[in-house]
C-alpha cells in the first residue's frame, strides 16, 4: 500500500511518499497552495496510485488544533470528495522544526517536503512499528555490528 503525505500551510505544501510496502517515508517535493493545488494532488495521487492520504494536522504548543489545521481538514475532503482514497490525519508536532534541525537544512527555508516525510514516517511507525530493529538487521549480533560501525 502506498502512502502519500502532506504538510499543508497556507502558502506551500509539502508532499512525501512512502515505499510500496508503505513502511519508510520520503520527501517528494513542495508545491504552492494555489488554486490549482488540489487538482494537482488528485492527478499525482492518480498518477503514483496512492491508496491512503495523510495529512499533518497543525497543533499549537498545548496540542489545539489550529486554524490551518481546518483548512488541512476541508483540504482532507476535498480529496476524498474527488477520488477514491483514504484520508488520515496525523498530529503535526513540530514536523517543520525538526526538519530545519536535520544536518544541512540550517537556514534552509525550504523543508516542507522533509516535513512531510517525518509526518508521514511518524503515522507509518504507529501503524507498522518502528523501522529499525533486529528484524532489519537481523540478529542480535548484526544489530550489534551495525551499532558498531555507526559508533566510530
Amino acid at each position: 500500500m502506498k502512502y502519500l503525505g502532506l504538510d499543508f500551510g497556507s502558502k506551500k505544501v509539502g508532499f512525501a511518499q512512502s515505499d510500496d510496502e508503505g513502511r519508510l517515508a520520503f520527501p517528494l517535493m513542495i508545491a504552492p497552495n494555489d488554486t490549482s493545488l488540489l487538482k494537482d494532488t488528485l492527478e499525482l495521487i492518480r498518477e503514483m496510485k496512492f491508496s491512503v492520504v495523510v495529512i499533518g494536522e497543525s497543533v499549537d504548543g498545548n496540542g489545539t488544533l489550529n486554524p490551518i489545521a481546518k483548512e488541512a481538514r476541508a483540504f482532507g475532503a476535498k480529496i476524498e470528495n474527488g477520488i477514491d482514497v483514504i484520508v488520515k490525519f496525523e498530529k503535526e508536532w513540530y514536523s517543520t522544526v525538526e526538519a530545519r534541525k536535520q544536518p544541512g537544512n540550517e537556514g534552509n527555508h525550504e523543508v516542507d517536503d522533509q516535513a512531510a516525510a517525518i509526518v508521514l514516517q511518524r503515522y507509518l511507525d504507529k501503524i507498522n512499528g518502528p523501522q529499525i530493529s533486529e528484524e532489519t538487521f537481523g540478529d542480535e549480533e548484526d544489530l550489534d555490528e551495525v551499532e558498531q560501525t555507526s559508533d566510530s
